[in-house]
């Protein structure tokens, strides 16, 4: 980005736009401590400049100004997934929409909202609540996660066994395009907003949203099912997604995560060596109480016990803690998988298969996303100050996305670390089709470059996958001395 474009766009903006190497270098990385000798040769991550604008027609001047320049822009909120989403690869702007965050207009009889897409949804639950109003769903990050970072990212979370994935709830966006243009788009527009969902802001630039809401529900109810073995656990889950009323919500831990959040204290003394299952329903007195007959219809036919609503309601106050895990690290490593619910008891057997084999401890915690599906996250600790055993790490986490593959699994989320993943996640067809859309929309792919539809070389399949078998053999010879728990 040369010098005359940054300062034409700091004229614009202002203060609200900076070149400052100490506020740049934090829009480098997301969660993921990846170590820079790996960042460096696959990304540009230092922007040229940060922009934080406050309005749609501000971005729209600024993504014109780009689109003139063939400048790369990338749309940064929370910042709170691992794969480098939100984490410009080929540097240029960062445009911040953390302060495009009003709750513009509600509209209480129809349950229709719309709101600024820099929001976490945290915060829309609790501006809700006044008008006896809540979200259909949110994700378990909503205390960081934002209304458009969800959506580009196809959320799923807590509430999608019941209302569906996010893209069900959204009417309509006002979306700045990669040519400049401001445009509300819905189902039925050209382009359709369904494109933007799972597009991982390569697309445009979602500013604000139409949703769907609920009415606050009138009361709630909280247990958990606790069992001996996977299959078991995987029953009763296969049981409750069947009931008609189904669930708000089922969160699941095998013993490894139990004995974790026990030793934080998040969990009771009677879950350390068992697999749960978090049973949350909400709405009506009448159904809250039709869901506790419910769950003892689902515990009787899985043959398990229960460890009471005190416990649940204490793991439905902890629904938003589940990475404090790392408190054991000092930090994790791990895949999240969208894995078939049939295949749930089989995939953990053969983590821990692999893990006893590998002589790490691995654990497995998530949530039921739809009758057909759940989101797992395998997890097990990691140190990056070890260098050598942070790299076998990285080589192991792609060990277990192998695993979930043999079990009908595909990554959540795609970025730059996932790209080797691609074929998993489409079919050939399906990604022309993608690569088609950004051709059409994005031609000087300015938009969040280096993301969703390529593999860079390093990452390609082929060098990928020797590379990381060759990284996870030398656990034999070094093992380290940080990353074992």
């Amino acid at each position: 980005m040369d010098a005359q474009t940054v300062e034409q766009v700091k004229s614009i903006f202002g203060n609200r736009a900076t070149t400052d190497d100490f506020e740049r270098s934090f829009y480098e990385r997301d969660l993921a401590p990846i170590p820079d000798f790996l960042v460096k040769p696959l990304a540009h991550t230092l922007p040229d400049i940060v922009v934080r604008p406050q309005t749609t027609e501000e971005v729209a001047c600024l993504v014109k100004l780009a689109k003139e320049q063939k400048v790369a822009v990338t749309t940064r909120a929370g910042g709170s997934t691992v794969y480098f989403n939100a984490v410009c690869t080929q540097n240029g702007i960062i445009l911040d929409i953390n302060g495009v965050n009003g709750l513009t207009a509600v509209d209480a009889e129809n349950r229709v909202v719309r709101v600024g897409a820099g929001m976490t949804w945290w915060e829309l639950e609790r501006r809700l609540e006044p008008f006896g109003l809540a979200t259909c769903s949110y994700p378990s990050s909503a205390q960081a996660a934002t209304i458009g970072g969800w959506l580009v990212m196809m959320g799923y979370g807590i509430g999608s066994l019941q209302y569906g994935p996010v893209m069900d709830q959204v009417v309509a966006a006002q979306v700045v395009l990669p040519d400049g243009s401001n445009k509300k788009l819905d189902k039925t527009s050209k382009p359709p907003l369904t494109w933007f969902a799972a597009s991982e802001g390569t697309l445009g630039i979602v500013m604000e949203v139409e949703l769907k809401v609920r009415s606050k529900p009138e009361t709630e109810w909280h247990n958990v099912a606790v069992f001996e073995n996977a299959g078991q656990m995987q029953t009763f889950i296969e049981e409750a997604v069947e009931l008609k009323n189904k669930p708000f919500n089922l969160h699941f831990s095998d013993p490894g995560c139990n004995s974790r959040r026990q030793r934080l204290g998040l969990a009771g003394s009677q879950s350390g060596e068992a697999y749960t299952v978090a049973f949350d329903a909400d709405g009506s007195a009448e159904e809250t109480q039709t869901a506790r007959l419910a769950f003892k219809r689902c515990l009787q036919a899985a043959k398990g016990g229960e460890l009471g609503e005190t416990e649940g309601n204490q793991e439905w106050r902890h629904r938003f803690y589940s990475l404090v895990l790392k408190r054991e690290g000092p930090s994790l490593l791990g895949a999240e998988i969208c894995l078939p619910i049939l295949k749930l008891a089989d995939y953990l057997a053969a983590v821990a298969a692999f893990g006893d084999k590998q002589k790490l401890k691995i654990n497995s915690y998530g949530h039921i996303i739809s009758p057909q599906y759940a989101m797992i996250m395998t997890m097990f600790n990691a140190d990056e100050r070890d260098t050598v055993g942070y790299l076998q790490g990285l080589a192991l986490v792609k060990k277990l996305h192998d695993i979930g593959a043999r079990h009908g699994g595909v990554p959540y989320g795609i970025g730059l670390w996932n790209t080797p993943y691609l074929s998993r996640c489409q079919t050939n067809q399906e990604l022309a089709e993608l690569k088609r859309r950004k051709q059409l929309l994005d031609p000087h792919n300015i938009m969040n470059p280096g993301k969703r539809y390529e593999a860079p070389l390093l990452l390609k399949p082929p060098l990928f996958a020797v590379g990381m078998d060759v990284l996870a053999a030398t656990r034999w010879v070094y093992r380290g001395g940080r990353n074992q728990p």
